[in-house]
């Protein structure tokens, strides 16, 4: 299998790159909040292939280990997570919020050279690591005809 590095922003947001909106301040301000790097990503990943396995980096911070699961159901792996807040709705004196708080989730179609009954989980630091090993490849015998 070959891995294609995906690219997020390849596509760009008309919203942040409308021409006649990036000299006003206001939609200057606007475009920050909109780009495609805010809205709606709950964690950043990186897949790596090895000879005999993958790995699997994701950036959960603020996570704990407790609000943190990862489970393998048929050919796809799901990671899901919830990051609580230090801080109750009734705090006064929030001025400009962006850190995001609840629960999200992110799911991995496995390609069929996985073994997701063996796959190791690590979190540390908030990076989780998922090492998944490949099968062993099936090599062709001959047969001796009698």
């Amino acid at each position: 299998m070959r891995l294609v590095r995906w690219n997020p922003t390849a596509a760009g947001n008309p919203v942040a790159t409308r021409s006649c909106w990036n000299g006003d301040p206001f939609f200057g301000l606007m475009r920050d909040w909109v780009t495609p790097d805010n809205v709606g990503r709950g964690m950043d990943a990186d897949v790596f292939e090895k000879e005999d396995h993958y790995i699997l980096t994701a950036e959960l911070p603020g996570v704990s280990k407790e609000d943190l699961r990862v489970k393998v159901e048929g050919d796809v792996l799901t990671i899901e997570a919830e990051k609580k807040s230090e801080f109750s709705d009734s705090d006064e004196g929030s001025y400009h919020a962006e850190r995001r708080y609840g629960s999200f989730s992110r799911s991995f179609r496995l390609n069929s050279q996985v073994e997701g009954d063996k796959i190791d989980a690590n979190f540390k630091d908030g990076v989780l690591r998922l090492t998944l090993p490949k099968r062993e490849e099936v090599k062709g015998r001959a047969i001796e005809i009698k």
